[in-house]
C-alpha cells in the first residue's frame, strides 16, 4: 500500500517535471524563432499595404492627416494598426510646439510588446517626408504549441492517474483488506466474515477462500468429534479390555502358585490365557482400524473429464518447481481421452507420486508416460533412483508404511495408502514397479465410453 502511494506521488513528480521542462524547451525555441526574424509572416501584409499607400495618394492623404489609422480589414490577418510621423526639420519653434514633436517622435517609436513593429520611410523627390509605422499582432504559433503540449500532457495525465487510481480503489486496497482473511484463518478464527466485493475482481477468490474456509470449519468440527468419540472408545476399550486383563491375571497368578497340578488343568488355563490375549488383539485391530478410517475420509465425485486437464494441472503445478530444482520433467505424447473419475482426487493422487519422486528420486530426471488397457488409461509417474526391495513391493500400499529409503525424510506412510483408496473409489486401481534404474508408480484410470 505505502509504496503504491510513493508510486502516485512519483508519477505526479515526474508528470510536473515533464511540464516544466517541455515548456521550457518550447518557450526557448520560440524565443530564438523570434530573434531571428523567422517568424515574419507578417512582413508580406506590411510590404502589401506599404505599396498601397505609396500608390494611391487617398490613401497616404488620410494616413497624413490622421497619424493614426486602426486596421480591422480582414484583407489583412497581422497589421492592426498604421502610423504616421512626418519628419521635423525645425526645432527653433515656440518650446511647446517643440515639445509636442518630440513627445510624437518618442511615441511613435516606443516599443509595445504585443506587436511587431515595422517602420518604413516614405519618400518625396528623393527626400524622405515622413516614416510609416505597421504595427502588427506576433505569430500564435508559439501559444499553440503550448497550448497543444500542456493539454496534452495534461490529458495524458489524468488518465494515467484515473487508472491508478481506479486500480487502488478496485483492486490494490480490497486485496489489502481480503489479504488478512488467510491470516485468521491461520489462526482459527473460523468466524471471521468475508465481505463480498462488488468489483468481483476477486470473485474466484473469494469463492476459494469460503469453500477453504467452510472445510477448515468443517474439519475442525469433525476433528472434536472424532477426539470425543476416541475418549469414549477409550473409555469402552479400558472397560471392555478389564475383563480379560482380569481373568489372565488371575490364570497367571494360580500357574504362578502352582494351583494347577495336572497337566491337563495347566493346559487348560494356557488355553484360556491365549482366548483372552487374542479378545485383547482383537480390540487393538478395531482401535486401529477405526483410527486409520478417521483419519483417511476420502470422498470423490466421479464424472466425466479430459486427460488434457489433468495434463495442464499437472504442468501448471510441477512445471516450474521441477525446473526451479533443475529435475528435467519429461511427459509423454498422450491422445486425449475422456475419462471416468474425479478430476480434483486424481490430479491429488498424481500429485502425491510426484512428491514422492521428488522425495525418494535422486533430482535427475522425473518422467509421465500414457498407455491404454481394455478400456483403461495408464499414467505412470518414473523417476530416476534407487528402487525399493522387492520384499518391501506388497506393503508398499498399506497405511503407516514406510520403506527402507524413508529414514530422515518427513512423511507419515499415508501418501500411496490415500492413492490407492481413491483410485479404488474411481473404479480404478494403482500399482508399482522397480527395475535398475528407478521407481515407476501407475495409476489405472476408466476411460468413459
Amino acid at each position: 500500500m505505502k509504496k503504491y502511494k510513493i508510486i502516485i506521488i512519483l508519477i505526479i513528480i515526474l508528470y510536473l517535471g515533464i511540464t516544466i521542462f517541455g515548456n521550457r524547451i518550447i518557450y526557448n525555441q520560440y524565443k530564438d524563432i523570434e530573434s531571428s526574424g523567422r517568424d515574419s509572416f507578417y512582413l508580406v501584409e506590411v510590404n502589401r499595404m506599404y505599396e498601397s499607400y505609396l500608390h494611391n495618394p487617398e490613401l497616404f492623404q488620410e494616413i497624413t492627416s490622421q497619424q493614426n489609422i486602426p486596421v480591422e480589414t480582414k484583407e489583412y490577418r497581422f497589421i492592426r494598426r498604421v502610423s504616421y510621423l512626418p519628419v521635423y526639420t525645425d526645432f527653433a519653434g515656440d518650446k511647446a510646439d517643440s515639445q509636442k514633436q518630440m513627445n510624437e517622435i518618442l511615441e511613435f517609436y516606443r516599443q509595445n510588446n504585443h506587436y511587431y513593429s515595422v517602420i518604413k520611410p516614405v519618400f518625396e523627390q528623393q527626400k524622405i517626408r515622413g516614416y510609416l509605422r505597421f504595427d502588427c499582432l506576433k505569430s500564435k504559433a508559439g501559444n499553440g504549441i503550448y497550448l497543444v503540449f500542456n493539454f496534452g500532457v495534461f490529458v495524458v495525465f489524468v488518465v494515467q492517474f484515473c487508472i491508478l487510481l481506479y486500480v487502488y480503489r478496485k483492486i490494490i486496497h480490497p486485496f489489502h483488506v481480503l489479504s488478512e482473511i488467510p491470516y485468521e484463518l491461520s489462526k482459527g478464527n473460523l468466524r471471521h466474515d468475508i465481505k463480498e466485493e462488488k468489483s468481483r475482481y476477486f470473485g474466484k477468490f473469494l469463492w476459494g477462500i469460503g469453500m477453504l474456509k467452510d472445510s477448515l470449519e468443517f474439519h475442525k468440527q469433525r476433528e472434536l468429534k472424532l477426539a470425543k468419540d476416541k475418549k469414549m472408545i477409550l473409555l469402552a476399550i479400558s472397560h471392555d479390555i478389564k475383563t480379560p486383563l482380569h481373568t489372565i491375571r488371575l490364570y497367571a497368578k494360580a500357574l504362578e502358585r502352582g494351583m494347577y497340578r495336572t497337566q491337563e488343568e495347566q493346559q487348560e488355563a494356557a488355553v484360556k490365557i491365549q482366548e483372552k490375549t487374542a479378545e485383547i488383539d482383537g480390540f487393538v485391530r478395531d482401535i486401529i482400524k477405526s483410527s486409520t478410517e478417521d483419519i483417511i475420509s476420502i470422498e470423490v465425485e466421479n464424472k466425466e473429464f479430459y486427460l488434457k486437464e489433468l495434463v495442464e494441472k499437472i504442468q501448471s503445478g510441477y512445471g516450474e518447481k521441477c525446473s526451479l530444482n533443475h529435475i528435467k520433467l519429461l511427459i509423454g505424447d498422450y491422445d486425449n481421452y475422456l475419462l471416468y473419475g474425479d478430476l480434483d482426487k486424481t490430479y491429488e493422487a498424481v500429485g502425491n507420486l510426484m512428491e514422492n519422486a521428488f522425495k525418494y528420486g535422486d533430482g535427475i530426471e522425473i518422467g509421465i508416460q500414457f498407455a491404454e488397457e481394455e478400456s483403461y488409461l495408464l499414467l505412470t509417474v518414473y523417476n530416476t533412483g534407487e528402487p525399493l526391495e522387492e520384499s518391501e513391493m506388497p506393503h508398499l500400499f498399506e497405511s503407516f508404511y514406510r520403506g527402507a529409503n524413508a529414514e530422515g525424510k518427513p512423511g507419515n506412510g499415508l501418501g500411496l495408502y490415500i492413492c490407492r483408496e481413491i483410485m479404488l473409489k474411481m473404479k480404478g486401481d494403482i500399482y508399482a514397479e522397480g527395475d535398475d534404474d528407478g521407481m515407476s508408480v501407475t495409476v489405472v484410470i476408466k476411460i468413459s465410453g
